[in-house]
């Protein structure tokens, strides 16, 4: 009995050390990591999508601006997370 106790704590001690050490070494995601399911399209990964970066990915115009609430021709992490209302296409 003495030897289970003594081995579940060893494994408790592991566990909370491996688990500060990755708390240690977190890194913070990339501001494009906001985006969502569009940050595969942020090339320079600063969070935003410009014009260019929206048409190498094959997109039209008419989608950005469709996206772009604010209209100043960049889709921010808030105008990315909008979802249209069911059937609107």
């Amino acid at each position: 009995m003495q030897f289970a106790r003594t081995v579940g704590l060893m494994l408790a001690l592991a566990s909370t050390l491996l688990g500060l050490y990755g708390l240690i070494n977190a890194k913070p995601l990339p501001p494009s990591a906001r985006l969502g399911a569009m940050a595969p399209l942020d090339l320079n990964d600063d969070g935003r999508l410009t014009p260019d970066e929206w048409a190498k990915a094959g997109r039209t115009p008419e989608a950005m601006a469709a996206l772009d609430t604010n209209h100043d021709n960049i889709i921010e992490p808030k105008e990315a997370r909008r979802r249209r209302p069911r059937g609107e296409d």
